[in-house]
């Protein structure tokens, strides 16, 4: 039985709002918890006392019933998403380290350096965008260290 989960009937869920059964605190605390998810290893948990003979009450009482089990089926295979699906996420993940990477050298005009960088729609644009940011940021750091860190947010 400690494996079972159950889920409220309609009655139950009416003698939660209406008290008419007469349920001792225990067992109407047990009914307000029961959910549908927690199996009744999780009851026994919160310690409520005895929740076997509560659970048999409330069940004799048609307030609570099983969840049935769902059909052991092997799980769907597993589809690899195409490349074009990717491509939304990990440009918005390129873009948010480009901006966590930019952001120190340039302060408050990462706005306007990265705004062809954050308006890419594609890989190909944001790569693009970090052709035109290599030059500023070699202003700062020169061409061998702004070429590494450009590198870098290439990947």
């Amino acid at each position: 039985m400690s494996g079972l989960v159950f889920r409220k009937t309609e009655s139950g869920k009416a003698e939660i709002a209406q008290r008419s059964a007469g349920l001792v605190p225990a067992a109407r605390q047990l009914l307000i918890l029961v959910n549908g998810v927690d199996s009744v290893q999780a009851l026994l948990a919160k310690g409520l006392g005895d929740v076997r003979g509560h659970l048999e009450t409330l069940l004799s009482l048609h307030l609570i019933e099983p969840v049935p089990a769902a059909p052991k089926t092997a799980p769907p295979p597993t589809v690899a998403p195409a490349p074009e699906a990717d491509e939304p996420q990990r440009l918005l993940a390129l873009q948010r380290r480009a901006w966590q990477t930019l952001q120190p050298h340039f302060g408050p005009d990462t706005p306007t350096v990265a705004q062809e960088l954050l308006a890419a729609r594609t890989v190909a644009q944001y790569q693009a965008a970090l052709d035109g940011i290599q030059s500023k940021l070699a202003i700062y750091m020169g061409r061998k260290q702004a070429e590494r860190e450009i590198d870098a947010l290439r990947r």
